[in-house]
């Protein structure tokens, strides 16, 4: 398992520190000339029959959508498939197939979004878009969320218009569409062709259609952890620790001046308390744990050929960190917890320099674990059982001995 394709091959050739410093929720950027075939490893248009047929994605995960009117029809069987023979017939009338959370249906894609949430620490969503010759999908609209556009097959003309809200958040609850009337100035018109890209900050308003020709595209939406998130799990880890926040508003302050003063000065105190009791970690520590929840399960990564071959491997066996493994290690007084994706570990603290290195994802040999041989070997089998290690060696030799 594995692409070549990350989070940095997407924005090449620019620099993390480029496109962070100059882009990131400031202004768009598009990405052109590069080869048709760029994102060939993550999906093509044949793909897109396989989902369908295979994969069936229901009513909650399917949309058939033209300017902004979504198709009338049922497109679902009694059984919660889809009907394709309504859907190619759909499709053909010009509406736009737009497929949600398709990651969690097709494996390069599920490698890629763990890739970009274990390198930005925001969680990532992807919807696909086909949309038929001369058509369009949705009005002018803007995102509560950032948006990286893929283009894979064909092309599509976008046009991005100054933002009318500045970075809307995700409990954002006005109307994100806007008519031909209210429209900000134009500040972008392109055409995407394969192996494009377009980033578009939340907020910016923008719109497509294609021309003569067939678009499919990937829609990378990150969902931010934000300030107010921190905020929030700073207090949680707060309120475990000092009861005073949990102590109930003043009854009345809603309405009551009196009781509104009171809280006023008492807010200085619950400041001072919220800033000297070291709860920026303890936020930072709820955010990882809270991303790591959103992952839900390990990716699969010959899980069951690992297990197979347990019995074979030695002290010379190499072992590494399982492929896109977002894991958190917590050293505790007595031990260390290991969070990540599906499960939770706890260890002897001597083994927190062997964790770091597989955190590092390092090639590690089992005889450079500490412990006894025995122990070494148990360790192993354990994390491999678990889902963090997987074996690295492709041909094991007969076992030097536990």
């Amino acid at each position: 398992m594995g692409n070549s394709l990350d989070f940095l091959t997407t924005i090449a050739p620019f620099t993390p520190d480029s496109f962070f410093n100059d882009y990131w929720e400031k202004r768009p950027l598009v990405i052109s000339g590069r080869s048709p075939n760029y994102y060939a490893e993550l999906m093509t248009l044949v793909d897109v029959d396989t989902i369908l047929y295979t994969l069936k994605p229901n009513w909650k995960e399917l949309r058939l959508v033209e300017q902004g009117r979504y198709f009338m029809g049922n497109f679902m069987r009694p059984d919660g498939t889809p009907d394709i023979a309504v859907i190619y017939q759909a499709y053909i009338q010009g509406y736009s197939l737009n497929l949600l959370e398709v990651q969690e249906r097709w494996s390069p894609l599920a490698v890629m979004v763990r890739d970009w949430e274990t390198y930005l620490h925001h969680p990532i969503s992807v919807n696909l878009y086909l949309t038929p010759p001369n058509s369009k999908a949705f009005n002018p609209h803007f995102d509560n969320h950032d948006v990286f556009i893929l283009q894979i097959e064909g092309e599509k003309d976008w046009q991005v218009w100054q933002p009318t809200v500045e970075l809307p958040g995700q409990e954002f609850t006005g109307n994100p569409f806007l008519s031909q009337d209210h429209l900000p100035p134009c500040i972008i018109k392109t055409r995407l062709k394969a192996g494009d890209l377009l980033y578009l900050p939340r907020g910016w308003v923008h719109a497509a259609s294609t021309g003569e020709r067939t678009s499919l595209h990937l829609t990378f939406a990150v969902l931010v952890y934000t300030w107010s998130d921190l905020l929030d799990g700073m207090l949680n880890g707060a309120s475990d620790q000092n009861e005073t926040f949990n102590r109930a508003l003043p009854v009345g302050f809603m309405r009551d001046p009196a009781a509104q003063s009171a809280i006023q000065n008492d807010w200085d105190k619950i400041i001072k308390d919220l800033i000297q009791s070291s709860q920026l970690k303890a936020g930072i520590d709820q955010m990882g744990d809270r991303l790591i929840k959103q992952m839900k399960d390990p990716l699969p990564n010959r899980y069951f050929s690992n297990i197979e071959q347990l019995s074979q491997i030695h002290l010379k066996t190499i072992v590494k960190k399982t492929a896109g493994t977002f894991c958190r290690i917590i050293v505790q007084e007595n031990e260390i917890v290991v969070n990540y994706p599906g499960n939770q570990l706890k260890l002897p603290k001597n083994w927190e320099n062997a964790l770091k290195d597989i955190n590092a994802n390092l090639q590690l040999i089992i005889q450079d674990f500490p412990g006894t041989n025995a122990e070494k070997l148990t360790f192993v089998r354990q994390m491999v059982g678990s889902g963090l290690l997987t074996i690295e060696t492709e041909e094991l030799t007969t076992p030097l001995g536990d």
